[in-house]
């Protein structure tokens, strides 16, 4: 039953800090499954002492290296020269291989404090596509909107865009450049003290909490099920997909 998974106190009601404890754990369920998955797939002569190479990691996921008179295509190099960068900061004793919990941050850096930049830099990396190590504002746009996936508008842009080049002009580039930079798109994508669960959190309750009281009850949650499908608190529809509606 999910409900009282997540109703700790046992009230029959799940209230803001139910949620976001609940979130919480999820996301660190779902962290440590995804580490423990991948880690148990290499070989185990390749884990010495709890810790894999970097030669080691890049073998077994991209191959052996190519022989004399072999290229890789730019797009091969290019995810193996990212992968090396990410690796090298989450190497935090930096002797050249990681144990499971270095591991796991190269997995899921946006899960560790030392891990930011390496988040930011592979952000702008994406959406920066006149590579001159910035985000402009069509870049910015770009990134979050497509005009053919709303063919009923006729290229005419949605309202949301206009809001959003606001956005981008009024509080996101905040010396007025005309584009992001580093620690600009850090405050945009990784802002200091902001709370994933949390913000999932008041966002399902602004959704669901149809009396306003403050919390759900299980007929709000069950009349809102296709928005708690897609969030982390069911990981993503997991835990949902166990139950029937009925029987949350």
């Amino acid at each position: 039953m999910l409900v009282p998974k997540m109703d700790s106190d046992g009230d029959g009601f799940v209230d803001e800090k139910e949620l976001r404890e609940h979130i919480n754990f999820m996301q660190k369920r779902y962290v440590n499954n995804d580490v423990e998955r991948t880690w148990k797939n290499y070989k185990k002569e390749k884990i010495v002492d709890g810790k894999i190479k970097w030669q080691d990691y890049r073998e077994m996921v991209y191959g052996s290296p190519t022989g004399e008179g072999q290229e890789l295509s730019p797009e091969y190099a290019k995810m193996i020269a990212r992968d090396e960068k990410r690796w090298a900061v989450a190497d935090y004793d930096s002797n050249g291989a990681l144990d499971r919990t270095e591991y796991g941050c190269f997995m899921h850096p946006e899960d560790c404090d030392h891990m930011r930049d390496v988040v930011v830099a592979e952000t702008i990396e994406d959406i920066d596509k006149n590579k001159d190590g910035y985000v402009d504002a069509e870049e910015y746009i770009g990134d979050m909107y497509r005009p053919d996936d709303y063919p009923e508008l006729n290229g005419k842009e949605p309202d949301w865009v206009q809001s959003e080049r606001d956005m981008f002009k009024e509080h996101r580039d905040k010396d007025g450049d005309g584009k992001l930079n580093q620690e600009e798109m850090r405050d945009w994508i990784m802002p200091v003290g902001f709370d994933h669960a949390e913000a999932e959190a008041r966002h399902l309750l602004g959704i669901a909490d149809d009396n306003k009281d403050g919390k759900l009850s299980m007929d709000e949650i069950i009349s809102h099920y296709d928005t708690f499908v897609g969030s982390q608190a069911t990981d993503y529809g997991e835990q949902l997909q166990k139950h029937d509606p009925s029987e949350l």
